[in-house]
């Protein structure tokens, strides 16, 4: 079971008044003020590094017999993604959503009812750039990432769900939510025939381009109403081969004029076990040498709009006077499930020289800070631990940080900005949360989250070329904790973070939360939200020391 962040929440709390964390975050400092005699020092100390996948791989590639929790994520990745370092492959991200009508009981008319539109739209993350004295908009995506505009084509299909995603897990005697996982596109499609394909368009392009629909209004002149980048298609046709064409007129006049008056419109649950959701199924043109583009779907503000008329508004001498009472509206206001096919991906799990990080289904790094042996003030060797906790009551600890360098030989050079990962998150592996340092950064930032809590963990340092140089992750209060309050030295978790603010954890299919750090089965929902991938430099004796990754604590030592 997923535990509750509000106990380490809590203990962060504490914790900023025993610890008394100043205000800018760039030291947490015991109080030194009186001591006249004292001598300032930073000291590396070794640690381990290594990979580790979220799920098993098989001879041909990415096992799918595992996979992580991916419904209902702060985000929907939507499209094919192939990571220009071959070794991470291709992610192709689709999505299986509920849909439901927000009234019920509907009175469609009994006259001469005609369907004129089934909108479908759902927004991409989008930034208005500008507008001009046309009334035309121009927009940016918030995040696209992708081959070339001239590769950007996949295949989307858009199916009929025949499989029940359900709110609550009955095998916890429904008192817990239900997890879908990323690998079950199989089971959610078995079911699937050729009746079910509602649309389907083999050269689909995601692009920033506004939306726009042009009708008369009551005086007869054209009204044009716009909508920001999305998936907006007219459900009442096939696909744009057949744009001109109701193929799919029966269809809807079955789901919602076939049930006025009957149990499946009287409520939401009646709906959902009736019309069981969309599937929005995405293939590369070419699976031998995939390319596309990838971005964000916003279902918060996704919807459907059946759109009808009847004998009522034909009887209006005018406009009829309320538009909206033939228009029948649905949102995607429940599960929504991510699922990924990864294709050509490369197994380096338990790898130490070099630690490979990736999004989605895929991998984090392990650390086990003080490992091996140190040299003391004598010369002579002794366990690092050992070492550390004898210090504790001679060291006043002012900062303790990791450093990571991007192995840049490895990563190739073609890859753009885009491709990098700005973030890396640290989480404390046996209690499944954020390390403490993470809560005592103040710096939250909502509405850039690139630049959230950048005191805990600093946005990738890049060169001149924007290509990555190095990560940085402060561990001040984890270290202080270790050592003031004996604390346990647990496992480390390195993970990208695509949005830092985001704590929702995604539970690891068949693996139980066992307060142990020794399996891995929880990974947070900001890693498995974000396609990007880098690989890192580790800790090893391989390792020249300019890039080697470290372990350092800066610290005052009062002199006798």
């Amino acid at each position: 079971m997923i535990k509750s962040l509000k106990s380490y929440v809590l203990l962060g709390l504490i914790l900023v008044i025993s610890i008394s964390c100043d205000n800018d975050f760039t030291n947490i400092e015991s109080e030194i003020q009186g001591i006249k005699n004292f001598e300032a020092a930073s000291r590396l100390f070794p640690f381990i590094t290594k990979t580790q996948t979220f799920t098993p791989f098989t001879a041909s590639g990415v096992s799918d017999e595992v996979g992580v929790k991916s419904n209902n994520l702060n985000g929907n990745l939507f499209g094919v993604y192939t990571n220009p370092t071959a070794t991470f492959g291709t992610t192709v991200a689709s999505v299986t959503a509920q849909v439901a009508p927000i009234t019920y009981n509907p009175d469609f008319g009994d006259d001469n009812r005609t369907i004129e539109s089934v909108w479908l739209n759902i927004p991409y993350y989008s930034t208005l750039q500008s507008t001009d004295e046309a009334g035309n908009n121009t927009y940016t995506l918030d995040s696209i990432i992708g081959n070339s505009d001239s590769d950007q084509q996949f295949k989307l299909s858009v199916y009929r769900s025949n499989y029940v995603l359900r709110d609550l897990d009955p095998n916890s005697d429904f008192l817990e939510s239900q997890c879908y996982y990323s690998n079950q596109s199989s089971l959610f499609e078995s079911n699937l025939t050729a009746s079910d394909l509602i649309y389907e368009d083999s050269e689909f392009t995601i692009n920033a381009t506004e939306h726009t629909t042009t009708e008369l209004n009551a005086d007869g002149e054209a009204e044009t109403t716009r909508y920001p980048p999305a998936i907006r298609l007219n459900l009442l046709h096939s696909g744009p081969a057949n744009a001109n064409a109701n193929l799919n007129m029966s269809l809807w006049q079955s789901i919602f004029f076939a049930n006025q008056g009957t149990n499946v419109l009287s409520t939401k649950s009646n709906f959902k076990d009736f019309f069981k959701g969309l599937i929005f199924k995405v293939e590369p043109l070419n699976s031998s040498s995939p390319t596309g583009s990838l971005t964000y779907l916003n279902f918060n503000a996704a919807s459907i709009l059946f759109d009808y008329t009847n004998q009522e508004e034909l009887d209006a001498e005018e406009e009829y006077a309320d538009s909206a009472a033939t228009v029948y509206r649905l949102e995607f206001n429940d599960n929504i499930v991510n699922t990924f096919n990864q294709i050509n991906v490369e197994d380096h799990d338990q790898d130490q020289d070099n630690l490979y990080l990736k999004g989605t289904e895929g991998s984090m790094a392990v650390l086990e800070l003080f490992s091996g042996n140190i040299e003391n003030e004598d010369g002579d060797l002794v366990p690092t631990f050992d070492y550390f906790y004898s210090k504790k009551d001679k060291w006043l600890i002012n900062e303790a940080n990791l450093v990571f360098y991007v192995n840049n030989d490895l990563l190739n050079d073609s890859r753009s900005e885009n491709d990098e990962p700005n973030r890396l998150t640290l989480y404390d592996l046996k209690n499944n949360t954020p390390i403490l340092d993470y809560f005592l950064d103040g710096s939250t930032n909502t509405v850039q989250p690139t630049l959230s809590k950048t005191g805990f963990s600093e946005v990738l340092e890049r060169d001149s070329d924007e290509k990555g140089v190095r990560y940085k992750i402060r561990l001040t209060a984890h270290i202080t904790n270790i050592l003031q309050s004996d604390s346990t030295n647990v496992k480390l978790g390195l993970f990208i973070a695509n949005n830092v603010n985001i704590l929702e954890q995604s539970k690891i299919q068949g693996r139980n939360n066992d307060n142990d750090d020794s399996t891995l089965d929880i990974v947070p929902s900001t890693n498995v939200l974000s396609p990007k991938a880098t690989i890192l430099h580790g800790y090893d004796a391989n390792i020249s020391e300019p890039l080697r990754a470290e372990f350092e604590i800066f610290y005052t030592e009062p002199e006798n």
